[in-house]
Parts: C-alpha cells; structure tokens; sequence
C-alpha cells in the first residue's frame, strides 16, 4: 500500500508534508498521523485527509469500507462478503429482499417458502415444486417393496419397481391394475376411456396412465397429498395392496402371487 498524497519517503526519513514533520521509521510516522489534530486519519487504509468531509467521503466510497445500516452504532466490515454475514447472522435480513425480519426463524421460513431453499443441503430452487421433488433425494429408503427386500424413498418409487416387472416376486403391471380396479374405493380414482380405463386424481381430476404417476402426483402436490395420508382413498388401497402382495423373500415361482380379499 502506497504513502498517498500527503505522506513521503526521501530514502532516509519518512515526513508527514501537512505537518513539515519528518520521522525515522514508518511506525512513527503513523503514530504522528493517529495522534495529531492538524488532520483526518483512516487506519484500515493508513491514508491522510485534509478535512474531515473528505475522510467522509472516502468511508463511503472506498471498498474497503462496509458500514452495517441497522447498527446503533456503526459497523464498518472490510468486505461486502463479512457485512452480509453480519445482516444476515445478527438482523436476520432477506439480502435478495431487503427485508429484516424478528428472529432466525421468521428468515429462514421467508427463504424456505419465498426463495425455495432446502434447509438441508442450503441449496436454492426455481420453484416450489423443483424443491420438493429434490427434498426426495434427502428422504429415507423406508418403504419395503411388498415382494422383495428393496427399500424406496417413497409409495410411487415402489410401485414403478413393481410396474417395471423387475421384482423378484414377479408382479406385473397388469396384476397392480387388477388389484387397484378391485378395491371397493376405485371409483374415486379411475375413470372408463375408450374401453379402457384411466387414473384419475380425485382432487383435482388430472389423468394418469399408471398408478405409479397417480401416487407420485399426490405426494409432489400439496393441495391432493390428504389422498395418501389418513383416511385418503389412495392411503386405504395402499394398505390393501399391502395385504394382498405377498412379501416373497425368495425366487419362489411356485407360490401363488396373490388372493385376492373381500373389501
């Protein structure tokens, strides 16, 4: 860092040209410029000022000077990067929004539902749905497929390994068909199309081709996720497919794949 405009170095002694004042080492030139009155100091960037508004000037200016706003008593950082954490850490400001909010809490329910942040890995989305369906890669593989030992973060990613036929208890598509058409609520969630029949989502009537996309609708939105909790159609034919699949640990192509209970 240079002397600046008003302090010198000749080779033998440092001076100090506002003061005519000559000294015999930098550290004591600078104790001059932090002690004399005859002008401003700024010790961050060891530079004198002829007047006080000047040295104002320069504080505000200069990127090596950050004052925090919401501060009593100001704060200056060294760098935009450290006031930001300062806002953020200790006045729980939205920096995209500009907005301060009471307690860590209200900001972090602000980015969660306003900026689509996941709390998990700090990582932001576009949108609401973008954020659920990464919070999927966070969840645990709880879910036993009903015919083999594998796990799956959800219902639909177990009925799309069913579907797909590649369980070792070897169900078909057709079978997961035939059981959802046979529970007594089915009515609720397919609908007759040209011979044929599709699913549908009982809340909000979108159309699906399988039942894996129905349950992966339900859980991704939230105005229809009811459906796979509680008392929700889709939540009771989970539990009755569940009694009707076998769990079959083996490659057992003998045993009878299911039978079918009364509602």
């Amino acid at each position: 860092m240079g002397l600046g405009p008003y302090l010198t170095y000749n080779g033998m002694d440092y001076e100090c040209i506002m003061c005519e004042r000559t000294f015999v080492s930098l550290d004591a030139l600078y104790d001059h410029c932090r002690q004399t009155l005859r002008h401003e100091w700024c010790e961050r960037c060891r530079r004198v000022f002829v007047s006080k508004s000047s040295k104002i000037s320069h504080l505000r200016t200069s990127n090596r000077h950050h004052f925090c706003p919401s501060c009593p008593k100001p704060r200056d950082f060294e760098s935009r990067e450290e006031l930001e954490d300062h806002l953020v850490d200790n006045h729980h400001v939205c920096l995209d929004c500009n907005i301060h909010h009471g307690y860590a809490g209200q900001l972090q329910e602000h980015v969660v539902t306003q900026h689509h942040l996941c709390t998990l890995c700090d990582r932001y989305f576009s949108n609401e749905n973008n954020l659920r369906m990464h919070q999927q890669s966070h969840q645990a593989r709880t879910m036993e497929c009903y015919g083999c030992y594998r796990t799956f973060r959800s219902l639909s990613g177990m009925f799309i390994h069913l579907e797909a036929e590649n369980c070792p208890s070897s169900t078909t598509e057709e079978e997961v068909d035939n059981i959802a058409r046979e529970f007594y609520q089915s009515w609720k969630y397919r609908i007759s199309e040209d011979g044929g029949w599709l699913y549908k989502c009982p809340s909000c009537d979108k159309e699906f081709s399988k039942l894996s996309a129905l349950y992966q609708h339900a859980e991704d939105v939230p105005m229809c996720s009811s459906l796979v909790s509680g008392h929700g159609c889709l939540a009771k034919l989970e539990q009755f497919m569940a009694r009707i699949i076998p769990v079959q640990h083996t490659q057992d192509t003998d045993a009878p794949f299911h039978q079918i209970d009364a509602p």
